[in-house]
């Protein structure tokens, strides 16, 4: 069986040195002590280090070109997001390639090989609904190539993340809800390696616990985050012997969706049940969806920032950047009233 090759992380672990130490110590960088550089070598040679040719070149090489990877186009969210991104990182000389993951997991991948083929500085990402390619994104940056997550995002890596605080918003959804007078909320939430799933679906639970609302499992569904499911939830929870009064959902496709299928059965929203959103979308807005704004642009501009910075000098700091988001109250959800 083939032994696992040693790697940077190794090496500054057997040192106690950080990985960006051995890093410019195997480069002869020049903000490196001699003696530092020559335990690294020492190291290096004794655990039988052989570099990454194509991480070495990566790091000698500027080429201005920066990778973007988004799920998907069609919707509004992430072509505002790339804006941002442009808007910054085109002022600083950079040109950026966008890719498409089309919510494929083996598109995705090939996707950042190609970027990585192309010898790009970084990468900005949005991962798939799957979120299968943790591994790969862990090679990627212990190889020395800065990535920062946006909205989609995979907590497990040590990244730089870009997100709106989704528990707190789902939670301030439901508890509209709740004072709208709402007792049987179901949520539709999204695949389930999601991050944004875990956070929405955790916001709900607590809004239900804090007023005092029995959690029914039957309330809850994966449906995933494509409008075209929305139908697969909408005759799940009509088919149950207590119907929900109000549902929320995991985004606003998925609430637009619910709300052409009921209007399609002859369900009057809000009076028969009630509909929330997230995210924010123009169709949601026309068909008066109540919904969460996220700050899609300056996501956009802060991941291109944090970006900038983690190119310039590889010790800058991972973050985990929580942008502000807004309750949008609509005409899919009754006005709220006072508790009694």
């Amino acid at each position: 069986m083939t032994s696992p090759k040693t790697t940077i992380k190794d090496i500054a672990k057997a040192l106690g040195l950080s990985v960006a130490t051995v890093s410019r110590s195997l480069n002869s960088s020049h903000e490196v002590s001699e003696e530092t550089r020559m335990r690294v070598l020492s190291k290096a040679r004794e655990l039988s280090y052989k570099p990454n040719i194509h991480a070495r070149n990566l790091l000698k090489r500027r080429n201005n070109m920066v990778g973007v990877v988004v799920p998907e186009f069609t919707t509004f969210f992430f072509p505002e997001i790339i804006i941002g991104i442009q808007e910054v990182l085109n002022a600083e000389g950079y040109q950026v390639l966008i890719c498409q993951s089309s919510e494929s997991a083996t598109l995705e991948r090939r996707n950042i090989e190609m970027l990585e083929s192309s010898m790009v500085e970084g990468l900005i990402v949005s991962v798939t609904k799957d979120a299968q390619n943790t591994a790969l994104y862990h090679r990627i940056i212990g190889e020395g190539t800065p990535v920062v997550f946006v909205n989609r995002v995979l907590p497990e890596l040590h990244a730089t993340q870009v997100v709106i605080d989704d528990r707190k918003w789902a939670f301030k959804v439901v508890d509209h809800l709740v004072r709208c007078g709402y007792r049987n909320i179901a949520h539709l939430a999204g695949n389930e390696h999601l991050s944004i799933t875990k956070e929405r679906l955790q916001g709900y639970l607590d809004a239900l616990s804090l007023h005092g609302i029995p959690i029914k499992d039957k309330y809850i569904m994966h449906v995933g985050v494509q409008q075209d499911r929305a139908k697969v939830g909408i005759d799940y929870l009509l088919s149950l012997k207590e119907r929900p009064d109000a549902i929320f959902t995991v985004n606003d496709p998925i609430a637009v969706g619910c709300m052409l299928e009921l209007r399609k059965r002859g369900l009057r929203v809000p009076q028969d049940v009630a509909v929330a959103g997230f995210s924010e979308s123009p169709i949601g807005r026309i068909m008066e969806l109540t919904s969460v704004s996220q700050p899609t642009f300056e996501m956009g501009r802060v991941a291109a920032q944090r970006l900038l910075r983690q190119m310039a000098d590889a010790t800058t700091p991972i973050e985990t950047i929580v942008l502000d988001g807004k309750l949008n109250v609509r005409g899919s959800t009754l006005p709220a009233r006072k508790m009694e």
